[in-house]
């Protein structure tokens, strides 16, 4: 059996390394909120002006802009700037 492990025998991880583990955490968590608000179910049936896809998500103007904004960064959705559609990519 292995004894205690000393703070000094521990290497710190690369911070590289932490910001590489913290933006696959908040990619996953964002397609999972996007899956448990039923953004892929609206968009099933075509796309959806952003204004549309918000009022049947019911959410708010500003989240649901940033929300959106973080899902086509994310290559989750595709947007349309001139008739402001968003559709599901694939």
């Amino acid at each position: 059996m292995n004894g205690p492990v000393s703070p000094e025998s521990v290497a710190a991880p690369a911070p590289d390394r932490i910001f590489e583990l913290a933006g696959a955490y908040w990619a996953s968590r964002t397609l999972l909120s996007a899956v448990d608000l039923g953004v892929f179910a609206a968009l099933a049936g075509g796309p959806l002006a952003g204004d549309e896809l918000r009022r049947r998500l019911d959410l708010h103007e500003r989240v649901a802009r940033d929300f959106f904004d973080a899902l086509v960064a994310l290559s989750m959705l595709d947007r349309d700037d001139d008739r402001s559609e968003e559709r599901r990519v694939g």
